[in-house]
C-alpha cells in the first residue's frame, strides 16, 4: 500500500527478512516451551490450583480454546505482515489509542516476564538441578549449595542477571545467527525432553514406589508423604469434570506464546505459508508434547501422591521441590540420561527469554516507527541488523523488573499478566472481525474471503468470545491471575500509562507541525 516516507521515522524498517519458517516456528515454540519445563509445571500449577483436574483433559481443552486464536494470528500475520503484530492491527483497525495501549500493557507483561522468570531461575530451576545431581551422585556438597541458593536472595537475583544477561547477548546477534543458537538451544531442550520421556516410560509406578522408599539414605517413603500430608489437612481430591473444565485457563496459559512469532512476521519469508506452519505448527507440538509428558508423569508417579507432595510445602523432606525432574532422577541414576534431562531443563529459560526480547524488541520498535514513541528506539544496526537501542532499553528494564521480583512480592500480588494478554488478544481478534470490512483489499487475498461471513471475522468472532471467558477468570479465580483490588488498579494503571505515554508524543509531534493521527491511517512498510 502507498505511502509517505515522511509520515513514518522513515522510509523503510530496516529489517530484513532473514526469518524461515523453522525460524519463526522456533520463535513461537520458545514462548509456548514444549519441554520437562512446561509438563512438569502444568502439573505442579494444576495439581496445587485445582487439584481433582484432569489434567490432560484439561491440556485438550486448551488446545481447543487456543486454536482459533492461533487461526486469527495467521491470518492476520499473513495479510498484514508486520513488526509489532497486534499492535499494528489493532491500531488500524479498531483504534489508534486504544491499540497503542494494548501494546504498551502487553510490552509491559512481557518485561515483567523477565523478573519473574529469572526468580524462578535463581530460585526452582539451579536450585533442582544441583539437588538432583547431589542426589543421584550422593553429594552433599551440592544438596547444601541447592539449600543455599534458596535462602539466598542475592544469589536468587545474581542467578536470575546472568539468564537475562545471556538471553540478551543471544537476541543481539545477527538474524541468522540468532536462529543458530536457538535451532541448537532447541535440539538440546527435546533431546532432554525425549530423555525424560524414555525414563518415564520404562518404569512402573512399582519402581517409583520403591525408588522413593528410602531415596538417598534419607527415612523418605510413598506412603510416609501421603500420611504426612493428610496429618497436615490434606485429603486427596478425586477427578472432577467441574473442576477440570475450572482449570481450563491454566491449559490456556500452557500455550500461551504460540502466536507471537506475529510481531516478527515482517521478517519472515513467505509469510502466507510460514506463519501457518510457525503458530499451528508449535500449537500441535505443544499439545504433543505436554500430554505425553502429563501422561507419563501421572501414569509413573500418581496423582494422589503429586497432591500430597505439593500439599507438604515447606514441609517437603528433600532440597529440591517435588517436580517432576526430581522425580525422574529418583527413578534413573544413570549420569548420562541425568544430565541430559537436567540440561534441557536449565536451557529452557535461556531459549525462552531470548525469544520473549526479540518480540519484546519488536513491540518497541514498531511504537517508535510510529513516532508514537522516540524514534531513536527505531534504529536498526546495519551490521547486525537489529534494532539496537530498543534491545538494550528492554535488557535494562527487564533487570529493573527483576529486582522487583526478587526483593519484593509486587509483581506476584498484583501483576496479572494474564488479563493483559486476554485484553489485547481480544482486540486482535476483533480486529480480524473488521478487517474484510475496513481493508477490503488485504482481506481478499485470505483464505475465506469470498464466504458469506469471511473466515477471518468468523475464527475473529469466536476467539473474541474465549479470550473474554479467558478474562473474566483472570479478574475473578486468584489461581489464573491475581484477583485483588490492587491488581485491578494495577491493571488499570499500567493501561493508563500506556494513554499518557501516547498523549505525550501526540502532543510533542503536534508541537512539531505533525498530527500522529497521519501515521494510524496508513499501514507501515514492511
Amino acid at each position: 500500500m502507498a505511502h509517505s516516507p515522511k509520515i513514518f521515522a522513515r522510509e523503510a524498517t530496516g529489517l530484513v527478512r532473514d526469518f524461515s519458517w523453522f525460524d519463526a516456528f522456533l520463535i513461537s515454540s520458545a514462548v509456548v516451551l514444549p519441554s520437562v519445563w512446561s509438563y512438569s509445571s502444568q502439573i505442579a500449577f494444576v495439581a496445587s490450583a485445582d487439584p481433582g483436574a484432569d489434567i490432560v483433559t484439561s491440556e485438550h481443552l486448551g488446545l481447543l480454546f487456543t486454536l482459533p486464536l492461533a487461526i486469527v494470528y495467521v491470518l492476520m500475520a499473513t495479510g498484514m505482515p508486520r513488526s509489532g503484530g497486534d499492535y499494528v492491527w489493532i491500531t488500524r483497525l479498531v483504534n489508534p489509542i486504544v491499540g497503542f495501549m494494548s501494546g504498551w500493557g502487553f510490552w509491559v507483561a512481557i518485561i515483567a516476564i523477565f523478573g519473574t522468570e529469572g526468580v524462578v531461575f535463581g530460585s526452582v530451576i539451579v536450585p533442582d538441578t544441583l539437588a538432583a545431581f547431589g542426589y543421584g551422585l550422593n553429594n552433599m556438597s551440592l544438596i547444601n549449595l541447592s539449600s543455599t541458593i534458596v535462602g539466598s536472595t542475592s544469589d536468587i537475583f545474581a542467578l536470575g542477571l546472568f539468564l537475562i544477561a545471556v538471553s540478551f547477548l543471544i537476541t543481539m546477534l545477527r538474524p541468522k545467527i540468532f536462529t543458530r543458537v536457538m535451532a541448537a538451544l532447541f535440539i538440546l531442550i527435546m533431546a532432554g525432553t525425549f530423555a525424560s520421556f524414555f525414563v518415564l516410560a520404562s518404569a512402573s509406578h512399582a519402581d517409583f514406589v520403591n525408588a522413593v522408599n528410602g531415596f538417598a539414605g534419607t527415612s523418605l517413603s510413598y506412603n510416609g508423604v501421603i500420611s504426612e500430608a493428610a496429618a497436615n489437612g490434606f485429603k486427596y481430591v478425586p477427578i472432577a469434570t467441574g473442576i477440570t473444565l475450572l482449570s481450563t485457563p491454566l491449559a490456556v496459559l500452557l500455550f500461551n506464546g504460540q502466536n507471537y512469532s506475529a510481531a516478527a512476521a515482517g521478517e519472515v519469508k513467505n509469510v502466507r505459508r510460514s506463519m501457518v506452519l510457525a503458530i499451528v505448527g508449535s500449537l500441535i507440538f505443544a499439545w504433543v508434547v505436554n500430554v505425553i509428558g502429563t501422561v507419563l508423569s501421572l501414569n509413573l508417579v500418581g496423582y494422589p501422591f503429586i497432591q500430597a507432595s505439593l500439599a507438604l510445602g515447606s514441609k517437603w523432606p528433600l532440597v529440591a521441590p517435588p517436580w517432576m525432574p526430581l522425580f525422574i532422577s529418583m527413578i534413573n541414576h544413570n549420569i548420562f540420561v541425568l544430565t541430559v534431562v537436567q540440561l534441557g531443563w536449565v536451557l529452557t529459560f535461556f531459549w525462552n527469554l531470548a525469544a520473549f526480547l526479540l518480540v519484546a524488541t519488536r513491540y518497541i520498535f514498531a511504537f517508535s516507527f510510529d513516532r508514537a514513541f522516540p524514534t531513536t528506539f527505531s534504529k536498526v544496526s546495519e551490521r547486525v541488523r537489529n534494532p539496537i537501542n530498543a534491545t538494550v532499553l528492554n535488557f535494562l528494564l527487564a533487570i529493573v523488573f527483576l529486582g522487583i521480583a526478587t526483593y519484593t512480592s509486587f509483581i506476584g500480588l498484583f501483576l496479572n499478566s494474564v488479563a493483559i494478554w486476554s485484553v489485547v488478544w481480544f482486540l486482535a481478534s476483533l480486529s480480524a472481525v473488521v478487517l474484510p470490512y475496513k481493508k477490503k483489499d488485504i482481506a481478499a487475498s485470505l483464505p475465506g474471503s469470498r464466504w458469506s461471513i469471511p473466515l477471518v471475522s468468523l475464527v475473529g468472532f469466536i476467539s473474541m468470545i474465549l479470550m473474554a471467558i479467558n478474562f473474566y477468570f483472570s479478574v475473578t479465580t486468584p489461581s489464573i491471575g491475581p484477583s485483588t483490588p490492587q491488581a485491578d488498579l494495577l491493571l488499570g494503571v499500567i493501561f493508563v500509562s500506556g494513554l499518557a505515554v501516547y498523549s505525550v508524543n501526540y502532543f510533542y509531534q503536534k508541537s512539531k507541525g505533525f498530527d500522529l493521527k497521519l501515521v494510524y491511517s496508513e499501514i507501515p512498510p514492511e
